[in-house]
């Protein structure tokens, strides 16, 4: 009975093959088919192989293309087919990630990514927009891009990362780059170490290493080393400077040496964006090689309103030291030490003509702090401001008689004290005043008489002559 069967059977194959076409269990077959399976309660069972792997090419030799089986083996298990390289799996809408989207995934199962050791890459338009490479330590290339059209797909360079559109298109050997903005590090081919953060920063370059540019357009022009720029536009003109510091908006804008520290706030915008950007208008400014820092501003140490003060945004003259007032403000002072303090007395009594206005030849110093007191005279080796004190006293005198004791300044009267006479006893006289003397200037010290016989006192408690800077 089986035999007749088969024969059936034979002959049906016969007939339905006489038309181009195969039915099993059809006597039909449809005209657009090779083979027509018909049945109603019989399902078309796919070979069952274990394959090991996606590249197994061992369990079924020299696989041909399109063939179909059903992979027991390896995980997942399903449907798959040879596509002349690799066994690909059929997707269905319970294994595959749906244009529409997915509904009932579970995080820790379900992924998009790849489950053997293969980069994976995303494309738009056919474009590049996205790669993640092999993590491994020991060999893989650990680059990571996503945006259009970011981190050269021919480049050689490893453990980049690329982060926007048009990042490191033309990158080849770079790495160790870290790249994040529109545009960020586009010329670069070779350069490595590098960290952009901000549109268009570190466009231009190609081969510099170790910059930090972190704000929109910062070291926009550079193809240089060890730069660092923060801030919109900071270094932004600086073309082949290296060792530069920048921190501010636009800060160093205009800078194109090296070695520069800038710590600034650009606030022009127009004509010339960052015009005010300059060695003199940065609130901080610095040179590494000359190993110098200076402030365009004021200092403070600690809040001068409370407990703290402020220096002085001036010079000062030359020997001035720093004096403060008490209360948080600190000014150039005339240094206290080398300030000219002089004492003298004479050294015997001198005795007066009668002819008026006549010079007091003091002769003793009791000190001169500056060896200023020569002849009679003070004269000043430092300008400034200078308080006089001088006195003396006569002889007893019985008469009422004018008497005067006068301050002379490069020869000529500057002040004087005067009086008459009471008619019985010593004619004491003294004067005090402040005056102005440049380097050169001298003092001297005059008595006025008309009366004979007039001596003054040489006694050093009586007769006297000082001179005390004070400024």
């Amino acid at each position: 009975m089986k035999l007749k069967t088969y024969i059936a059977s034979l002959l049906l194959l016969v007939i339905a093959s006489s038309h181009a076409q195969v039915g099993i269990g059809t006597t039909v077959p449809d005209a657009s088919s090779i083979l027509d399976i018909t049945s109603t309660n019989s399902g078309l069972l796919i070979p069952r192989v274990a394959l090991t792997s996606t590249s197994d090419v061992t369990t079924i030799a020299s696989p041909v293309t399109s063939l179909l089986i059903y992979n027991s083996g390896f995980s997942p298990n399903g449907y798959y087919y040879w596509n002349g390289s690799v066994w690909v799996q059929l997707t269905t809408s319970s294994n595959g990630w749906l244009l529409s989207g997915n509904s009932g995934t579970v995080p820790n199962t379900n992924f998009l990514g790849t489950t053997d050791d293969v980069d994976i890459v995303f494309k738009r338009f056919n474009v590049r927009s996205g790669f993640i490479g092999n993590p491994s330590i020991a060999s893989g290339n650990k680059n990571t891009s996503f945006g259009a059209n970011s981190l050269n797909a021919l480049g050689t360079g490893i453990r980049n990362t690329a982060i926007g559109t048009n990042v490191m298109p033309s990158n080849t050997t770079g790495q160790l780059n870290v790249a994040i903005g529109d545009q960020t590090m586009f010329s670069n081919q070779g350069g490595s170490t590098n960290t952009a953060i901000g549109v268009g920063a570190l466009y231009s370059n190609s081969s510099g290493n170790s910059n930090v540019a972190i704000g929109r357009n910062a070291l926009t022009s550079a193809n240089a080393s060890n730069n660092t720029a923060i801030g919109f536009g900071a270094l932004r003109q600086n073309a082949t400077g290296n060792y530069n510091v920048a921190i501010g908006n636009q800060a160093a804008y205009n800078e194109t040496g090296s070695n520069k520290l800038y710590i600034e706030m650009s606030t022009v915008t127009s004509p010339v964006a960052g015009s005010d950007s300059s060695v003199n208008n940065a609130l901080i400014y610095g040179e590494f090689d000359n190993r110098i820092v200076r402030t365009n501003g004021t200092i403070q140490i600690g809040n001068p309103a409370t407990t703290g003060f402020s220096l002085p945004t001036i010079r000062g003259n030359a020997g001035q030291v720093l004096q403060t007032n008490g209360a948080g403000s600190t000014s150039w002072t005339n240094d206290n030490s080398t300030m000219s303090v002089t004492r003298t007395n004479l050294s015997a009594n001198q005795a007066l003509t009668n002819t008026g206005w006549q010079k007091i030849n003091f002769n003793t110093v009791v000190f001169d702090l500056n060896s200023e007191f020569s002849a009679g005279r003070f004269t000043a080796t430092k300008a400034g401001y200078y308080e006089v004190n001088a006195g003396f006293h006569t002889d007893n005198q019985s008469n009422l008689q004018f008497y005067s004791i006068g301050v002379y300044k490069n020869g000529a009267l500057y002040q004087q004290t005067s009086a008459n006479h009471t008619n019985l006893g010593p004619v004491p006289r003294n004067i005090t005043c402040i005056v102005s003397l440049g380097v050169g200037d001298y003092i001297e010290i005059y008595a006025e008489n008309y009366q004979a016989g007039v001596n003054i006192d040489s006694y050093f408690g009586k007769t006297f002559f000082e001179v005390k800077q004070i400024r």
